[in-house]
């Protein structure tokens, strides 16, 4: 938990928030003549489809391949259209959830460009942007003051989010991985841990649940095991949307909030 990741303050980006933000830049993207709203898929999506919808504009996409670090826009009316953008003097917005520490954004932008030609007909939207972030966005909320959690994301667990970042040869230093997942040991309720189920955080309990919320807010895991079924309800009333786990006999079942 000594990590700068995980000191921050863990903001649920709900799709209310989404929304709000959204809404709140719609008048300055009709003053910039957008003509065309490019989502990269697949945290742009959502984004850009409620833009679309604000502003009255044709939406499409960007499908991006992490492997190969290569973005393509596959809809060949997508391409007519932002040729007509240019022609009729108008720009194209490119819409992703997060400007981060790696490259989808970075390489979609590029991409775009390449027949675009010049940037000032490209605009960048994003939900998250951070100080390090590698594209710099137009519009966007600054999340570098908070560990920022979108809809989306709090059902990946930290083993793909990890190998995405790999394969993307975009690992986050070693002390900066976000922390994904927590177990909670209870001597009084023992876990039953497969060695493959990776583990990024433990946390004893002693009896301290207010402490044991505290740790939770701050670690802002999407996967916790826990055997206390006590816990584990003030755990999901909490965190409604957490994903935890009981374990036995070296099996797991989840538990729902929605669990009567």
């Amino acid at each position: 938990m000594n990590t700068a990741f995980s000191r921050l303050p863990v903001y649920f980006y709900g799709y209310d928030d989404i929304e709000t933000f959204c809404l709140s830049k719609r008048e300055q993207l009709v003053q910039e003549h957008i003509g065309l709203i490019l989502g990269v898929l697949r945290g742009g999506a959502i984004p850009a489809l409620m833009l679309s919808q604000m502003l009255g504009l044709p939406v499409d996409f960007v499908h991006y391949d992490r492997r190969e670090a290569r973005a393509e826009i596959n809809n060949k009316k997508a391409l007519t259209l932002v040729d007509a953008c240019i022609k009729e003097g108008k720009k194209i917005l490119l819409v992703d959830d997060v400007a981060g520490v790696g490259y989808t954004l970075a390489n979609c932008y590029a991409y775009l460009l390449s027949f675009v030609k010049d940037e000032s007909w490209i605009r960048v939207l994003t939900l998250v942007h951070h100080a390090d972030s590698r594209t710099e966005a137009d519009h966007y909320k600054d999340c570098s003051s908070v560990h920022a959690i979108l809809p989306w994301e709090r059902y990946v667990t930290s083993r793909q989010c990890l190998d995405d970042f790999v394969k993307a040869e975009a690992a986050l230093p070693e002390d900066q991985r976000y922390k994904k997942t927590l177990a909670i040991d209870d001597t009084t309720y023992p876990l039953n841990l497969k060695q493959e189920w990776r583990i990024d955080c433990r946390l004893e309990f002693t009896g301290d649940r207010r402490l044991l919320l505290q740790t939770i807010e701050t670690v802002g895991p999407e996967e916790i095991y826990c055997n206390n079924e006590t816990l584990i309800m003030t755990i999901l009333h909490t965190f409604p949307f957490a994903i935890v786990y009981k374990t036995i006999d070296h099996k797991r079942y989840r538990i729902s909030s929605f669990d009567s």
